[in-house]
């Protein structure tokens, strides 16, 4: 009995040990296409669009391309792949990203070793309630390993949803300010069902040439009190922003008693853990802004007044969204071999990508090795 037990799990383990080869001959495959320029993952968004593989930068032995974009109409993810062919390492900046116009919260950096191409996913977010992503458009920068720049470029891509124009759409929200090719409105109050943190929602529209800074402070109460909060927001020329403060009741701040709010002394509001908080009954509030070109240079200043609103009850899931994380994933470091046997190459491959096999590899790894690269030849030549 205890034999056949022993051959019933000897057997278990070589199927197992198979659906690992035949896993790992995949995953070798899949690395030595993107080292040696073929993608071999289909980006495709939730609602269908798609995003041609386009270069976005190719010359001084440096080629940036666009692979796809995966995601949803207001959370998308954009991959890029970073090829050096330079003797020394290359670094990629993303620095700024727009999706139909709005600026977008974003970040990528890439650093690739001499020789080596990388990979990276960057996820764009936080840029208004969009139908579909159409139009992105990128600013970069190029550095050595000295962090030196080497080259700044731009980038527009188009995606499979773009009709030829974006549309022409108003800013939502009342009005709080206009002058110098700037708006800025009020998107309302949000907060969670019975949290203490509540969102003020801000939109600004800057049809100028230039880039323009909102400085807002000295937020004040209807009743006197200040209010501990600010705005400071930067937005490109010819884009549109949407924005966000946190604000709760301890931020309320009395002057005459240089003392913080205290909710539980809050007349109407003893029973402030079963309810939400009454913003309205602070309105209207007013802000002291500052309109700059670019960083310095003074455009105007104003007094701005956020008129009586209602404050709307999000629950838990929604508010969950309210928290600015960015998700960068996917990163690889491949290295890309030249006139090297195809087996070291692979092997190099896989150390760069952290699917390396362990040193000393066996014959029949480095046969599974062969036999994987005469795939991925034969579907080339296919």
């Amino acid at each position: 009995m205890k034999r056949f037990i022993s051959l019933c799990l000897a057997a278990a383990l070589c199927l197992a040990l198979a659906g690992c080869a035949s896993s790992e001959k995949q995953e070798l495959k899949a690395t030595l296409d993107e080292a040696n320029g073929y993608t071999t993952v289909v980006y495709t968004m939730g609602d269908g669009t798609t995003l041609e593989q386009t270069v976005l930068y190719d010359k001084n032995g440096i080629v940036v391309t666009a692979l796809g974009l995966e995601g949803t109409a207001d959370d998308c993810y954009l991959t890029v792949r970073l090829e050096n062919n330079t003797s020394s390492e290359a670094r990629l900046y993303v620095n700024s990203a727009q999706v139909n116009g709005w600026e977008a919260n974003a970040s990528l950096w890439m650093e690739v070793s001499k020789n080596s191409m990388g990979r990276k996913e960057m996820d764009l977010y936080n840029y208004g309630e969009q139908d579909s992503v159409q139009l992105i458009k990128l600013e970069c920068e190029l550095m050595d390993g000295d962090y030196d720049t080497i080259d700044t470029f731009s980038a527009t891509l188009e995606t499979s949803a773009y009709t030829g124009a974006l549309p022409d759409e108003e800013l939502p929200g009342d009005v709080l300010y206009e002058g110098d090719g700037v708006t800025l409105t009020f998107g309302g109050f949000q907060q969670e069902r019975y949290s203490s943190y509540t969102k003020m929602q801000f939109y600004v529209e800057n049809t100028g040439s230039k880039s323009v800074t909102l400085d807002g402070y000295e937020f004040r109460l209807s009743n006197s009190s200040e209010l501990d909060a600010s705005l400071y927001e930067t937005v490109s020329a010819g884009a549109k922003r949407a924005f966000y403060i946190y604000i709760e009741q301890d931020d309320i701040y009395d002057a005459v008693t240089e003392e913080y709010y205290d909710a539980y002394e809050y007349d109407s509001y003893d029973d402030w853990e079963e309810e939400t908080f009454d913003w309205t009954a602070f309105m209207p509030f007013t802000m002291n802004l500052t309109v700059y070109e670019g960083y310095s240079t003074v455009l105007d200043e104003a007094t701005v007044t956020i008129e009586d609103t209602t404050v709307e009850i999000v629950d838990e899931d929604e508010a969950a969204d309210w928290v600015d994380e960015s998700y960068i994933d996917g990163d690889t470091d491949i290295a890309i071999a030249e006139e090297e046997p195809v087996e070291e190459e692979a092997a190099n491959v896989m150390d760069d990508t952290d699917t390396a096999a362990a040193e000393g590899e066996t014959d029949a790894a480095i046969a599974e090795e062969e036999t994987a690269t005469t795939v991925t030849e034969d579907v080339r030549t296919a």
